[in-house]
């Protein structure tokens, strides 16, 4: 049976300036909000500095969201672009989740990916 739990990590390459993050599962509407407040707090440096950072999201074991998720979803898309993101890339395994994720992501530069090594080589460009 497909596990549903939902689950996230995100950490921050200072070196680099990006910030990554994995999700898997069905979120609930305070699960996103975690999920928004912890990349806000791991990105709160590039943000304060004003410098412009990078993120890489993994998607693949993302299940396809809520209504209400997905309206969470285009906020912290919009909101990334506003506080420096200047690129994002999604690797992703769901062609229904990939073109959720697309419809909400139109603030910003979003390529979407089903391997890291070409997300990272496209990021990175």
């Amino acid at each position: 049976m497909e596990d549903l739990k939902p689950s996230f990590l995100v950490t921050r390459d200072d070196a680099r300036r990006e910030v990554h993050y994995s999700v898997s599962g069905l979120f609930s509407q305070e699960d996103s909000l975690q999920l928004f407040s912890d990349l806000l707090k791991t990105a709160r440096p590039f943000i304060d500095d004003g410098k412009g950072f990078r993120v890489l999201g993994d998607l693949r074991e993302f299940k396809v969201q809520t209504r209400e998720v997905v309206d969470q979803m285009r906020y912290s898309q919009e909101t990334s672009a506003k506080v420096g993101v200047t690129r994002m890339a999604i690797l992703y395994s769901s062609v229904l989740m990939m073109q959720q994720f697309r419809r909400v992501s139109e603030a910003l530069e979003c390529e979407f990916f089903d391997n890291e090594d070409d997300a990272l080589a496209w990021l990175r460009s």
